[in-house]
């Protein structure tokens, strides 16, 4: 299919980057654009160091000439790759502020701090397609990098993307499956991916330019170091961050880098040489009101995404707490810090609480679940029972703990165990587990309702599993793994949340279960919808809540097919 021009006349479209750039600045500064307080800062901020240096539309028309060239997939057709407003923005202030005493451009270092869904990624591959030419230097090396290998690729897989969509870029630069190469005839240019476990590749590198991708996931600078130590040679390189918000905070990489552009933006702190554009909301109130105000931190808001979508996503947020503060981390660039969030606070989940006559539930479809252990831990297993008129899920929990030595039964927080156990909520073996017993207590569940599925962690379960698998009155039974991984985990774990704090499932009053939750922590995954249960930082059990979670994620692969609830 033939590529979609829309402006023919390079200079045409180079005079439009440039009308863009200053009409989003005016707009900002006028408030016809919505903007945050630190937004605002940086605009006017821009103007003062195009005064006190100098402006180039020369320059900043030469990079828009690179853009001209470069083509994306828009509805299914190339479609020339005209920037967004904010990101005329950002190239006037790269490359068209400059230091008119070596005639440099004026940043070797960048942080655009914005919201998921805005283009980021894509804006920053062609960004290092630009520097993959003679723009960055005789013999130019320029890296894509993040923490983990597979969001290095993403930047080369965008950057091969417009490459691939470019009549003229595909003429002239090679793609291999780590690298793009373009050689000028006098030298050869490269840009190639670089994970935080391949930091010694960068030694003794000489990189002109690096997008140092979702930055928020780097729990050390040690790669940044290495690979700005390796432009110290080049003329004028560009270290470039492009990220969003996270969930580590206080004394980590990008929370502190973030905390020092707003020292710089505030005045308190000078650094002409350091560029910030900050795209957040001011305040986690905003996130509730009008969906325009989160243009503040999405500037790509009825381009990159809609209105509607991004209303969509919050609507669909607020239902849950682990996904409302995932909302705010990315779709409103607002730091979450998880240490010690609770799972599920204890005041809502009392209120699912309630007692119940497990003789309603016999002949009721079941799901079981498995938590294993040996000698320190409890072992759980939880049936899941519809109720066979209401259909409503109930938890039936059964506890196991190793050891019969009343030191064994405190926990790190001081619970004794020894009081359950004698009530029997907790059955207890000596020194290890009795698989035997387990098994034997598990059949209960078999003979009392229709068993659909039985989910197990594969950690320690081999024993167990062995037992079931060898009864051939189980055999057409589903016996499966459920990995304790977070993409396997969160769907119902996010399920669970949802069922409690609407009301939707019934948790009896086994204290244990209760217990297990008070210990259970969030923890989010640093770069996507995901979350985890964790056990506190004392190590208190959690086991009833991870079966109860296992037996959940073979309930939702039955019933629904499918366990992706709330995982966009």
């Amino acid at each position: 299919m033939k590529p979609l021009r829309l402006i023919k006349d390079i200079a045409a479209f180079q005079s439009e980057v440039v009308t863009r750039a200053f009409d989003y600045e005016e707009g900002v500064e006028t408030g016809q654009i919505v903007a945050c307080n630190y937004l605002k800062k940086a605009v006017r901020r821009s103007r003062e160091l195009r005064k006190k240096y100098s402006y180039s539309e020369a320059e900043l028309r030469r990079v828009a000439s690179l853009f001209y060239y470069m083509y994306i997939p828009v509805n299914d057709r190339p479609t020339q790759f005209l920037p967004a407003p904010w990101e005329c923005w950002i190239l006037l202030n790269l490359f068209g502020t400059i230091d008119p005493e070596n005639g440099k451009r004026l940043f070797n270092e960048a942080l655009i701090f914005v919201s998921r869904k805005s283009g980021k990624t894509m804006f920053g591959a062609a960004l290092a397609i630009i520097f993959l030419t003679k723009y960055g230097g005789m013999q130019s090396q320029s890296f894509g990098a993040a923490t983990v290998q597979k969001q290095a690729q993403q930047l080369m897989d965008y950057a091969k993307l417009i490459i691939r969509n470019s009549p003229a870029l595909r003429r002239r630069i090679k793609s291999y499956r780590d690298e793009l190469r373009y050689d000028d005839g006098e030298s050869m240019h490269s840009l190639s991916q670089l994970s935080e476990q391949q930091a010694e590749r960068a030694d003794g590198s000489n990189p002109s330019f690096c997008l140092y991708d979702e930055a928020h996931a780097f729990v050390t600078d040690k790669l940044k170091e290495v690979i700005i130590t390796g432009m110290g040679a080049r003329y004028n390189p560009l270290f470039l961050t492009v990220t969003t918000a996270g969930f580590l905070t206080v004394g980590f990489p990008l929370y502190t880098q973030v905390e020092l552009g707003k020292k710089v933006l505030d005045g308190e702190v000078e650094d002409d040489h350091t560029f910030y554009a900050l795209y957040e909301l001011d305040s986690e109130e905003e996130a509730l009101g009008d969906v325009a105000v989160l243009e503040k931190a999405n500037p790509g808001l009825g381009i990159a995404v809609s209105a509607e979508r991004l209303e969509q996503m919050r609507d669909k947020a607020k239902l849950l707490p682990s996904s409302w503060k995932h909302f705010l981390v990315k779709n409103c660039n607002l730091f979450q810090a998880d240490a010690d969030d609770p799972f599920i606070k204890d005041d809502d989940f009392v209120l699912c609480c309630n007692p119940f006559d497990e003789a309603e539930l016999i002949g009721g479809r079941c799901w079981i679940g498995l938590d294993l252990s040996n000698s320190v831990d409890l072992t759980a297993a939880t049936a899941l029972v519809e109720h066979p008129k209401t259909k409503v899920l109930h938890v039936i929990p059964l506890h196991f703990f190793p050891g019969s030595r009343p030191d064994k039964r405190v926990r790190a927080n001081g619970v004794d165990l020894s009081d359950w156990i004698e009530q029997g909520y907790i059955i207890e073996h000596p020194d290890r587990i009795d698989y035997d017993d387990v098994y034997n207590r598990l059949l209960t569940f078999f003979q009392n309702y229709d068993v659909q599925a039985v989910g197990y962690d594969p950690f320690s379960a081999h024993e167990l599993r062995a037992k079931l698998k060898g009864n051939l009155e189980l055999s057409h039974i589903p016996i499966v793994p459920v990995p304790q991984s977070m993409s396997v985990m969160s769907p119902p774990s996010k399920y669970f949340e949802y069922l409690v704090l609407n009301k939707k499932i019934e948790l009896g009053q086994n204290p244990v279960l209760r217990y297990c939750n008070a210990n259970a922590r969030l923890k989010f995954s640093k770069t996507s919808n995901l979350i985890r249960i964790a056990k506190d930082d004392q190590l208190n059990p959690i086991d009833s809540i991870i079966s109860t979670v296992v037996a959940l994620a073979v309930y939702m692969d039955q019933e629904y097919n499918e366990i992706n609830f709330m995982d966009e």
